[in-house]
């Protein structure tokens, strides 16, 4: 009778040993089979990525190509178009005019009398009124420098894909309609458009301080 108590506990001590092997082979199974679907399933996600990314880039490269293709056919615009041509080479040469006529007036300071005759300095105050003029005009200078930097430092926050759509946009505009604007606004093309440029940067600037938007 002992024997076969002994021999009924061992049978049951194999067969729980049996269902605990069996148990936690289908575990590993399990295990086994969750990291092989965790592969394939990143497996999966990475082809996914790497199809959205190619997907992207070649839309990008057509972009890329029409828009350049656009700006060429803008800027072949701008050479035909007489006034924004004018207008360019006066936006340089007014300023470079004006330096030279302030150097001359630096060699023969004079000012005017009321009567439209210019009346030159003479004695010790020629001196005094160069170093103000120069003075005067490096204090100006400096301020336009100060406001160019920060103008373009904020310009260089809003830039973005709705900053080159007005940019190109405007420039389009000035090169179609840049005679017809000519005529009818007498204002230098090129510093109409930088203002209207400005203005839509500093637009977009309170929109997005009030509406956060833009």
């Amino acid at each position: 009778m002992q024997i076969q108590v002994n021999k009924s506990s061992v049978e049951a001590v194999d067969e729980a040993q049996k269902k605990q092997k069996e148990a936690e082979k289908k575990i590993e199974q399990a295990e086994s089979k969750a990291r092989n679907e965790k592969k394939r399933a990143e497996l999966e996600i990475r082809k996914a990525k790497k199809e959205v990314k190619d997907r992207t880039e070649s839309m990008k490269s057509i972009e890329y190509f029409w828009g350049m293709g656009y700006i060429t056919v803008v800027l072949f615009a701008i050479l035909q178009n007489g006034a924004f041509q004018h207008d360019f080479i006066d936006f340089f040469m007014a300023p470079f005019m004006w330096y030279v006529r302030f150097c001359k007036w630096l060699v023969y300071p004079t000012y005017d009398n009321g009567f439209n005759q210019k009346i030159a300095y003479t004695g010790g105050e020629v001196w005094v009124i160069r170093i103000l003029a120069i003075v005067a005009v490096l204090f100006i200078m400096g301020i336009i420098m100060v406001i160019i930097m920060e103008t373009i430092k904020q310009y260089k926050k809003m830039w973005n894909e709705i900053s080159q759509m007005f940019l190109i946009g405007s420039l389009s505009g000035i090169a179609v309609l840049g005679d017809v604007t000519r005529k009818y606004l007498p204002v230098n093309l090129i510093l109409l458009f930088i203002l209207i440029n400005m203005g839509i940067m500093l637009l977009r600037i309170y929109l997005r301080k009030k509406f956060d938007y833009m």
